[in-house]
């Protein structure tokens, strides 16, 4: 039996990550059309009809756009903070009573456990979250404005991290955006840039192996390759890179699989 960890979208367009294996699988946010998450879960050999069920980081559109109509047309478990659930508005309203699951402690679906930590984000109570199984853990930390000592103690060695690289901060002080939003992004409450993303990288990993998904790259304000080059850089100038893959997860296809044994 092996755990497939895959990011089926990430970005503002729509963030969704698909975790699984032989017998339990679930949908980390659910931020693309119903159509589309069913095409992204088919191309890695699932369906929404086989999903345990939908975790939500917090309720920002790019992270919960498709969870009402994947909620209502498969009768899927939605589990996601108290504070998401009253701050999402019609998509999460319309999601039935039923389904709509309180996140308050860890969850388990099978060999698959599941526990949470609270990020630093503009939202209402937003999340990342621990995925154990067996031996291994993965770690998702996106939608970040800033890391805590708490936070890193968390995902110190896991075995797979899905980190944000959201923006360079040269393309995003010359880059269109008016100055407000600027300073949102770049604000503690804000994103994570790519050097920000090596330097935490450069705290968590240990000596062995890892597969890191540079996650939720700004289109306006990144360049995959330069996201790629910044951290790779940051870790071999900390001594870090030994041992560490590192993906870009791509915006608007399935990226490439992990499989963890």
């Amino acid at each position: 039996m092996s755990l497939m960890v895959c990011p089926l979208a990430s970005g503002s367009s729509g963030n969704a990550i698909y975790i699984g294996d032989e017998k339990n699988k679930i949908l980390i946010d659910c931020g693309l059309s119903g159509k589309k998450t069913e095409e992204l879960l088919q191309s890695r050999g699932s369906s929404c009809s086989e999903l345990d069920g939908i975790i939500l980081t917090h309720e920002h559109s790019d992270h919960i756009k498709g969870a009402g109509i994947l909620a209502r047309r498969w009768k899927l478990p939605i589990f996601t903070r108290p504070g998401t659930w009253g701050a999402g508005g019609e998509i999460l309203d319309s999601i039935p009573t039923s389904q709509q699951k309180l996140l308050l402690s860890g969850l388990s679906f099978g060999k698959i456990e599941i526990d949470f930590f609270h990020l630093s984000h503009d939202a209402a109570e937003p999340v990342g979250l621990l995925i154990r199984w067996g031996k291994n853990q993965v770690a998702l930390v996106t939608d970040l404005g800033e890391p805590s000592p708490e936070l890193e103690k968390r995902i110190y060695g896991s075995d797979v991290l899905i980190v944000e690289a959201n923006h360079d901060p040269d393309m995003l002080a010359s880059g269109p955006y008016p100055h407000f939003l600027k300073k949102r992004v770049r604000g503690s409450h804000g994103h994570l840039s790519n050097d920000d993303c090596g330097l935490l990288l450069s705290r968590v990993l240990n000596e062995k192996p890892v597969q890191v998904y540079l996650a939720h790259l700004s289109e306006q304000n990144n360049d995959p390759q330069i996201a790629r080059l910044t951290v790779e850089n940051f870790l071999k100038g900390k001594g870090k890179d030994s041992g560490v893959k590192i993906e870009v997860a791509s915006r608007y296809c399935a990226s490439f699989p992990f499989e963890l044994l």
